[in-house]
């Protein structure tokens, strides 16, 4: 990853001089101006060092969504060009706003932070898969029983496959559901026991990195109000890049739907289309290794046992009201190894008697439209009780937005437990009084990134 020296370096001593010259209107004929002339800029020779395509680096965070105002990004780095003023803080800062980072890259030096025999916040093993997944993940997929590059191959493909079966779509692919007419449901659906996958991740002959197949929907109308996928059960989605239609917040829009004398209520409330992403509604599933960005409701739903979501990078999802990176209905599983960014929740429950989830390993990267972690409550769900889930257990998490990591807004069955996690802020910036409450364990965790302190 760039630092700060580097990226001013950028800006040193660079020249490029533009020339126009413009020629004579002769009788009004069309010849009017003769061609730009580029002087081209100088550049003092220096010989790159050899590298081998295991040695070459790759990013901490691979990306190919972004959804940052790049325009007032780059007008900003070119005024900083100009007046020869880069400050290299602020450059740092721009950067790390352009690739969504946020405050990623000052801190992931201190994701993890280990005191006596104890770590805290989220860390990987030595030589396991990195955060996020991307490259050094260890179970990248190279090919299938079925390779497709095209909506039409994909829904023929899962007609065809049969459990154990490998659906692959190259890397380099854009399957675009814009254009598809779609009034309801999903476009995709994967039969049980089947794997759908893209190599993100995978390093390339020429030392580039993978960002695997993308699967898009950015039309307007009906088209970007459907879910992208929904699976039997057993399903492995992993290696792809999902990018749906919207990732902004709609503040406005929820004022005028919620707030005020002349609040317009629920159906105006939902009059902007609601996009999904991936729906697991059965036992078993799988999601690794993925970047999923710009679902307003939920990139991921999951309503059935065991499901396990690892080693993606899940942001942009978030509008108010709804925007949930990961959301679980009935039944539960392990969300672990993730990085998120610029949701509403993260990681959030209906808070069902029979819903759980244990949060461990992943990183909130600095930006939240709320608190980071949900579990509804009896009040939410407006059905007389005060249960918030079967249980949720919370330990080696980064937190590094401003806002509360989560929100006791109910009662669990067996318990909810929170230890072992890092957060950017002391202890004092925090209520504690929505932090505690019965069958709630919070102890020995990190308040205060800079000055390490441990609250027990």
């Amino acid at each position: 990853m760039a630092t700060a020296a580097a990226l001013a370096g950028l800006f040193a001593g660079s020249s490029v001089g533009i020339t126009v010259f413009a020629g004579k209107k002769k009788n009004n004929d069309a010849k009017a101006e003769k061609e730009r002339v580029i002087t081209p800029q100088k550049v003092t020779p220096h010989p790159a060092e050899r590298l081998s395509v295991k040695e070459k680096p790759a990013a901490d965070v691979l990306t190919v969504s972004m959804h940052p105002d790049a325009e007032k990004i780059h007008s900003e780095l070119c005024d900083m060009k100009l007046s020869g003023n880069a400050d290299p803080e602020r450059m740092l800062s721009l950067v790390s706003e352009q690739g969504s980072l946020s405050r990623y890259l000052k801190y992931k030096d201190s994701i993890s932070i280990k005191i006596g025999d104890t770590v805290y916040g989220a860390y990987t093993e030595e030589g396991a898969s990195p955060l996020g997944g991307g490259a050094g993940y260890e179970r990248i997929v190279t090919s299938g029983d079925h390779t497709v590059t095209s909506y039409a191959g994909l829904k023929s493909a899962c007609e065809k496959a049969k459990s154990g079966e490998v659906i692959f779509i190259p890397s380099g692919t854009l399957i675009d559901l814009t254009c598809e007419e779609k009034k309801g449901g999903y476009y995709i659906e994967l039969p049980s026991g089947v794997t759908l996958a893209s190599d993100r991740g995978r390093v390339k002959e020429d030392g580039n990195v993978s960002t695997g197949a993308m699967i898009r929907g950015w039309g307007g109308g009906k088209a970007i109000a459907n879910g992208f996928v929904i699976c039997g059960e057993d399903v492995r989605i992993t290696g792809l890049t999902f990018e749906g239609p919207d990732p902004w917040r709609h503040v406005p829009h929820h004022t005028r739907s919620f707030y005020g004398e002349d609040k317009r209520g629920l159906d105006y409330y939902f009059t902007l289309p609601m996009s999904s992403g991936i729906y697991f509604p059965k036992k078993g599933c799988e999601l690794d290794n993925c970047e999923i960005s710009g679902f307003c409701n939920t990139a991921l739903l999951t309503a059935g046992e065991d499901t396990h979501v690892h080693h993606n990078y899940i942001h942009h999802n978030q509008i108010k009201g709804l925007g949930y990176g990961v959301y679980v209905g009935h039944g539960g599983g392990v969300i672990e190894y993730n990085l998120f960014n610029y949701n509403r929740h993260s990681i959030a429950s209906a808070g069902y008697e029979d819903s759980w989830y244990i949060a461990r390993y992943n990183v909130d990267m600095g930006e939240i439209l709320d608190h980071v972690y949900d579990l509804h409550g009896g009040a939410d769900r407006k059905d007389g009780t005060k249960i918030s889930g079967k249980f949720a257990e919370m330990y080696n998490n980064t937190f590094l937005p401003d806002d509360r990591p989560y929100h006791v807004r109910g009662i669990p069955v067996e318990y909810q437990k929170f230890y072992h996690n890092v957060l950017i802020n002391p202890k004092e910036k925090y209520d504690f009084s929505i932090l505690r409450g019965e069958r709630v364990e919070i102890y020995d965790n990190i308040f205060g990134i800079e000055d390490k302190t441990v609250v027990e």
